[in-house]
């Protein structure tokens, strides 16, 4: 089966149903991506209580209901009920939703690919449901060699981002931002950040029109 990775933009309210480790898990990744969150099940873990306190979680600790849908954008079923979890999908499917079924690909419209975060950067590592160890397996390795400097490569690679598009010409922007990225790059991985801007600005000064 053919996959179309995309990310989602400003999502603002996710579903999900079911209240134990693995719904936890899904949580914390829909938390990292600025999203409301709805938990619907009848028992919760403790790590969830406490992500209410913190995050002001919407619980609702009773069994699902098709109506839970209505104000979703997504949805993720992650119950040890089977028929619980295909009857969230027909419903979220039959109302044109973006379900995901935790560890049933058959009834799943989208995968959640595991995730690297550094700052505004994330890396998905998705095998299209065929394999979650191995992407978790992959994640752990990129991991090894995406590390904290390039959070902060694309801070300052933001910060620049307006001054070339207003100053620097057209045809010249790959080629600058192709040479930024390996003269900061060196720098910030040996903490030299402040040495970093200064050959950027530098940089940047060259290609101005």
């Amino acid at each position: 089966m053919s996959h179309y990775p995309i990310s989602l933009v400003n999502l603002t309210h996710a579903l999900v149903i079911g209240g134990g480790a693995v719904a936890t898990r899904k949580v914390h990744g829909l938390l990292a991506a600025g999203a409301r969150v709805t938990i619907i099940a009848p028992e919760i873990s403790e790590e969830l209580a406490a992500l209410a306190h913190a995050h002001a979680l919407t619980i609702l600790r009773r069994a699902y209901q098709p109506d839970d849908l209505a104000r979703a954008q997504i949805v993720i079923a992650a119950t040890d009920d089977l028929a619980v979890n295909h009857a969230v999908s027909a419903d979220a499917q039959a109302r044109g939703m973006l379900v995901n079924v935790v560890d049933d690909p058959a009834y799943c419209t989208f995968h959640v690919p595991a995730i690297i975060r550094r700052g505004n950067i994330a890396l998905a590592i998705s095998t299209g449901g065929a394999s979650p160890a191995l992407a978790k397996y992959l994640r752990r390795e990129l991991e090894r060699v995406i590390g904290a400097e390039y959070e902060t490569l694309a801070a300052l690679l933001a910060e620049l981002r307006p001054i070339i598009q207003t100053h620097v010409p057209r045809e010249n922007r790959e080629t600058l931002w192709e040479n930024l990225i390996d003269a900061a790059l060196p720098l910030l991985r040996a903490g030299r950040t402040d040495e970093a801007r200064q050959s950027a600005e530098q940089l940047v000064a060259k290609y101005k029109a």
